[in-house]
């Protein structure tokens, strides 16, 4: 495993450059869970020679054979901004701490085009620090039982809660599973590794009770078959059944409370349509993407900014369909839902921009998840696996409301992103 170190960037040039790179790299994922504020350091330091390389970076990645796809990945990553931008000019709402997010994806341009010209082996990058990034996870989980006391039955960190955890889990995990060679061609050390990586994965997952993302693992699930049913053999067959076994297992001794949560998410539906409780977990989210719709009908193009809708909350006709906590909570935590929470801030652009943030680079991707070359192939499939994932998972909380949440989808995109790019060059 030690020589797939050494095979991260492909161009060649000053050693130490590269060492540093790949450790930033390296660090601002294998940490990205267990230490605030990393990753956001990491990304901020990247950007340095970034912009050193800016020139040459832009004239190698321009050489690219498919440049209106690479001018819409480079939309997709800037619209965000650009949504927050024109809604605050039309509204003459100038909040600045709305661009925190947002301006992490158009850095991530800059973060792409360095990538690009350096020829940074991205897919292998994740491979090597997932693993690293759950064994310290739950090593940190841990390490502060204060946070398992303010989450009773809940994984989470001194920073992160049990959504976020919950989701980035089954992103690291899926990151793992997507390096497993189910051929078993590989050296057994890796695969054991990602096993092992794989399995705390679930363990983490199961902990988190984080429905909204256990959502995305049917899909998960479906995507990996897609690329490896055809290399699925016997032996790797036995040990699928035995870990999941193990898994479940697990499950039913460690985290009883795994299938309640999942049976109870559907009651939860249930009362709220029949009106009998309409303030459990799943119903306060439903009631509010109902005060959302009416909020949106009212404001469509330009939203209302980060709290404007707070004063329309007592209109006659969303005190008729909503409870006093269902309004609270939307105050104090917002709509829970990506799409709705950019539609009230900046209108129908800010929808827009949070569909093309998903789905052009996942169009980017399926483009060229089935090529001949291998490395392309697996960054593009495993960044099928990230998407689905967060795309889902933003269907019940709010997937860029923290800025290192943010920075980590956007480097993760530049990442892959520039791995596909990178091989495309006209030489």
């Amino acid at each position: 495993m030690l020589n797939k170190t050494l095979n991260l960037i492909d161009r060649p040039g000053n050693i130490l450059e590269h060492i540093l790179v790949s450790f930033l790299l390296l660090s601002s994922i294998i940490f990205f869970l267990s230490i605030q504020g990393w990753t956001n350091r990491c990304f901020f330091v990247l950007l340095i020679p970034s912009l050193f390389y800016i020139k040459r970076s832009y004239a190698y990645t321009f050489q690219s054979q498919e440049k209106s796809l690479l001018l819409l990945v480079f939309l997709s990553l800037s619209l965000p901004t650009i949504a927050i931008f024109i809604s605050q000019l039309v509204r003459q709402d100038w909040v600045f701490k709305s661009y925190d997010g947002p301006s992490r994806f158009l850095f991530s341009i800059l973060i792409f085009l360095f990538f690009t010209f350096k020829r940074i082996n991205f897919s292998h990058l994740i491979g090597l620090a997932s693993p690293l990034t759950l064994f310290f996870t739950a090593g940190s989980i841990y390490l502060h039982p204060e946070v398992l006391d303010a989450w009773p039955g809940r994984f989470a960190t001194s920073f992160v809660d049990p959504n976020t955890f919950g989701t980035y889990s089954v992103v690291f995990t899926s990151f793992c599973l997507f390096h497993i060679d189910v051929s078993f061609k590989t050296s057994k050390s890796w695969f054991f590794y990602q096993l092992m990586g794989f399995s705390v994965g679930l363990f983490l997952i199961l902990g988190s009770g984080t429905r909204g993302s256990w959502l995305s693992i049917p899909a998960i699930g479906i995507i990996w078959l897609l690329f490896n049913y055809r290399k699925i053999t016997r032996p790797f067959i036995y040990l699928a059944i035995f870990t999941l076994t193990i898994s479940c297992i697990g499950s039913a001794v460690f985290f009883p409370q795994t299938i309640e949560r999942l049976i109870s998410g559907f009651n939860e539906i249930t009362h709220w349509l029949d009106n009998s409780e309409v303030d459990s977990s799943t119903g306060l989210r439903l009631s509010i993407w109902k005060i959302s719709w009416q909020l949106f009908l009212q404001q469509p193009l330009f939203g209302y900014g980060n709290q404007g809708f707070v004063s329309y909350l007592n209109d006659p006709s969303i005190n008729l369909s909503a409870s006093s906590l269902a309004k609270q909570t939307m105050i104090c935590c917002g709509p829970h839902n990506e799409l709705i929470s950019n539609t009230l801030r900046s209108g129908l652009l800010g929808s827009f921009s949070i569909v093309s943030i998903f789905s052009i680079p996942f169009f980017l991707f399926s483009k060229n998840a089935f090529i001949n070359n291998p490395e392309v192939a697996r960054a593009s499939q495993i960044g099928l696996a990230f998407i689905a994932c967060v795309a889902i998972s933003s269907i019940s909380m709010e997937v860029f409301h923290l800025k290192y949440t943010s920075t980590f989808y956007g480097l993760i995109i530049a990442g892959l992103s520039s791995q596909i790019f990178s091989h495309k060059i006209e030489h």
